[in-house]
């Protein structure tokens, strides 16, 4: 596989269609004082990087592998956009995220899925007890955690014109199915991709309670 040119990844894959989401992370940092976040099926997404000081992230895409091999032109795309005052600690695995990572249990402050699968059950196991999950529901993960006793749901997640907006109101109406059927884990998991509900938001945030 040729070189992966990094800025050009990155631009092309969240930038170039507004996904990079950083007003997002940036609040989550704000508001929770995260400083170490765990990222499975991250991709090139090292956006976090830019409000969180350590991130780990995780990825089987060999695009990905060859992008987090360029440190040093990583290192210069953070650079140019980090809001902290540290030196950037950043981590890639090449590996698949359901597997042994090697990493501390209960040591992340934030655990983000994002489009990656069950990330909030494969991974719980690294996040603090109260630390944060940052889900969507698009293979089902938000569904999963939500009807996990290990979580909490504390926020919802809206965009309005192009802008990410954390809500803690009227919590109690997500997560109502569409449809009349008993949503279990072995039901999401069979599935492998997140059920109708009668309403819903961008992703949620949810507090590892145990």
């Amino acid at each position: 596989m040729k070189k992966v040119d990094v800025q050009e990844l990155y631009r092309e894959s969240y930038v170039d269609n507004n996904f990079e989401r950083a007003d997002l992370f940036e609040s989550l940092q704000t508001r929770f004082n995260i400083k170490r976040a765990l990222y499975p099926g991250s991709f090139a997404h090292v956006t976090p990087s830019f409000f969180i000081p350590e991130v780990t992230y995780v990825d089987t895409d060999p695009r990905a592998k060859k992008f987090f091999e360029q440190k040093d032109a990583v290192a210069d795309l953070i650079s140019k956009k980090k809001t902290y005052d540290k030196d950037t600690v950043l981590h890639f695995i090449a590996s698949d995220y359901s597997g042994p990572l090697n990493l501390k249990e209960k040591s992340f402050d934030l655990l983000i899925s994002q489009y990656a699968g069950f990330v909030s059950q494969e991974c719980k196991k690294y996040l603090k007890v109260d630390g944060i999950l940052l889900a969507n529901n698009s293979h089902g993960d938000a569904g999963m955690a939500f009807i996990d006793d290990d979580y909490e749901l504390i926020a919802a997640i809206d965009v309005k014109s192009g802008k990410y907006h954390i809500t803690d109101r009227e919590l109690g109406s997500y997560f109502f199915p569409k449809k009349q059927i008993p949503v279990t884990k072995e039901y999401l998991r069979e599935l492998g991709k997140g059920i109708g509900y009668t309403k819903t938001a961008n992703s949620y945030l949810f507090r590892r309670i145990s």
